[in-house]
């Protein structure tokens, strides 16, 4: 079984989830990430790191922030970063054991650098209590993000209220060491909902506003303005991606871009062993940005362009039938202009006895993608739930697609406004490509590229 990703970032070895603190500086993107450096299970969070120029190739970094054992932290939760001093600094959520636990006793940390490969816990810490915050202590309290905003300097962290709902709160500085309660920002529609990892991205009088939702395939993204309260006022809402994309990150370039990183979930894989002690894959860095109407707008990364390798073109037209393509690969990128009202598939990773393939299904009259699972791996143990999403219409009617196929993953673009990211664990090493229509395609004009860093 080759499950693990050839150009996707993953740790050298053992476990990773969320991307943390992902930053440009000096000419070069940092990311952090939540890593347990001893096993390949979730456990004992440090932060590690890793460093690109080109977002593509990565240098992996010592481990740059382990829990203080000595002063009651047993982890380091995801959080963010933000120059202070010339340097990259740390604010992070952490956690102890009884009762700085995670449920009650979280704290939010901050760390600092010299050299910039090690980070410390400042002798200040904490930096913010979740008893900061409305009547009693918040609950569920993590994962800050500074922001700027109209001159003055914030964060979001995300709590529980009162054991009764779930609630984005903003907190504000002047030196990054004392922060002051403002208020509830937002507030969770559905009270059972544990939110995580929210970010925020200013543009102009606008913003831009993602939370995950915990244990749930579930990434909101909202635009909108904030109010003289400090408070989201939404003009618009959806979905950042219908699969295993999760607890988003943000970081900002040299050329203006604002750059989502996303940890794309192991929870199919259900605990299986397969090709190495590993766990957890980064997405690849989606280029976002929104409109003048309020939408939500995710593409590939151009760079991504200078590691194809090979390119097929196929052009079919009044196609009924399946086409296959004769590039045969687990990395590679398969992007399509499909002309058509009827239903269409495109299938990935295919056996050559076809007990083995993973088929996206789209439905263009009613703007659905579908991805059925049931027929992705010959093992029972992972999960083969299918997973439905929703796509707009483009102003030529065609159907874009970008599938960035590796290994184990597929991140799925369609006409830069919807995602899906697959998440497959094959027994065989099935390679083939093909796309086909029972009804009938109009046009289509498909390129199947190999891909190798």
């Amino acid at each position: 079984m080759i499950h693990r990703p050839k150009y996707h970032f993953v740790p050298e070895k053992n476990w990773m989830n969320d991307p943390n603190a992902t930053i440009y500086f000096k000419g070069e993107h940092h990311l952090f990430y939540q890593h347990n450096p001893d096993d390949w299970h979730w456990g004992n969070l440090h932060y590690g790191h890793a460093v690109s120029r080109d977002l593509l190739h990565w240098k992996h970094m010592p481990v740059a922030l382990a829990p203080a054992f000595d002063r009651g932290e047993t982890h380091c939760y995801s959080g963010c970063s933000y120059i202070n001093n010339g340097q990259i600094e740390l604010l992070y959520t952490s956690v102890g054991a009884g009762e700085r636990c995670q449920n009650s006793g979280s704290q939010q940390w901050a760390a600092t650098t010299e050299d910039g490969i090690s980070w410390h816990q400042i002798e200040e810490n904490p930096v913010m209590t979740n008893d900061m915050g409305p009547d009693g202590a918040l609950t569920e309290w993590r994962d800050p993000f500074v922001f700027h905003w109209k001159g003055k300097t914030y964060a979001l962290v995300a709590g529980i209220v009162k054991e009764q709902y779930s609630a984005v709160h903003i907190y504000e500085t002047e030196d990054y060491r004392n922060w002051r309660y403002v208020n509830e920002f937002f507030r969770n529609a559905c009270a059972k909902e544990v939110i995580e990892c929210p970010n925020i991205v200013v543009y102009g009088d606008r913003v831009l506003f993602l939370y995950s939702i915990w244990n749930v395939r579930v990434l909101h993204w909202f635009v909108g303005t904030i109010s003289e309260e400090l408070k989201l006022v939404a003009y618009n809402e959806g979905c950042v991606d219908y699969g295993d994309f999760f607890a988003s990150q943000i970081s900002f370039d040299n050329q203006g871009r604002t750059l989502m990183w996303g940890w794309l979930r192991e929870d199919p894989r259900r605990g299986l062993l397969t090709d190495g002690e590993w766990a957890g894959v980064q997405a690849i860095p989606r280029v976002i940005s929104i409109t003048e109407d309020n939408r939500f707008l995710q593409e590939r990364l151009p760079e991504f362009e200078t590691i194809r390798r090979t390119e097929e073109k196929i052009e079919l037209k009044d196609f009924t039938g399946r086409k296959y393509a004769q590039t045969e690969s687990v990395s590679a990128e398969i992007t399509a202009a499909v002309y058509s009202e009827h239903v269409f598939s495109v299938r990935l990773l295919e056996d050559e006895e076809s007990e083995e393939y993973t088929d996206i299904i789209f439905n263009p009259r009613e703007g659905t993608y579908y991805a059925p699972m049931e027929e992705s791996s010959l093992l029972d143990s992972v999960d083969k739930r299918p997973i439905l999403g929703y796509f707009p219409r483009s102003g030529d009617g065609a159907v874009h697609i970008d599938i960035l196929l590796d290994s184990s993953v597929a991140e799925i673009y369609i006409n830069k406004e919807s995602c899906m990211t697959l998440r497959v664990y094959p027994m065989k090493e099935g390679k083939r490509i093909s796309i086909a229509s029972e009804k009938g395609v109009e046009r289509a004009e498909v390129s199947v590229y190999e891909v190798e860093l």
